[in-house]
């Protein structure tokens, strides 16, 4: 009984202690939020800016500085994977085929990714160095479909019905500048 009457007023006089303590330096004030307009002060111009359709796509645009859209990054917003019901909607809206231009080829993407993993024995001797081993990565965007128009350029990763996720670049001089952004 006398330990825990010990343990409650030892308790009771430090929350006591931290009650006199925060009274001391007065009320806590919150944290401010950055803002847009902080944030554009640090790094300048956003490069792009994400939306969300009624089809639960992610939309990433990003625009030449004339305002026009250069690219378009398409991904499931639920992780689904993207239909081509859900695609085809989004492609209309963003590159109607009349903005598209002609088709010039398709192309289709079969390409083994690799990723470096460390060796999962690697020891701290400093006078050996480990190998770092590389493994096929799933996960990387390495199989789709490429098709080529006169004025745009639209990248399906994934099988058909089941987009991981879509790249539209338009050709235009305003985007060249983007052109590095895009893997």
């Amino acid at each position: 009984m006398r330990t825990a009457l010990t343990v409650v007023s030892v308790l009771l006089a430090l929350s006591l202690g931290v009650g006199a303590q925060e009274q001391k330096r007065g009320p806590l004030t919150p944290a401010k939020i950055q803002n847009r307009d902080t944030v554009e002060k640090l790094y300048g111009n956003p490069v792009s800016e994400v939306y969300r359709t009624s089809q639960n796509l992610t939309i990433t645009a990003s625009y030449a500085s004339n305002g026009d859209l250069c690219q378009a990054h398409i991904q499931s917003g639920v992780g689904d994977g993207i239909t081509d019901t859900q695609l085809n909607a989004a492609l209309d809206e963003l590159a109607p085929k009349d903005v598209r231009g002609e088709f010039k080829h398709g192309t289709f993407l079969d390409v083994t990714c690799l990723k470096l993993l460390k060796p999962e024995n690697s020891t701290s001797n400093s006078s050996r160095k480990s190998a770092m081993e590389l493994a096929e990565d799933p996960c990387a965007e390495c199989s789709g479909v490429s098709d080529d128009y006169e004025r745009v350029n639209i990248t399906k990763y994934g099988n058909t019905n089941q987009y991981s996720s879509v790249w539209i670049t338009f050709h235009g001089p305003e985007c060249k500048a983007l052109d590095k952004v895009h893997h």
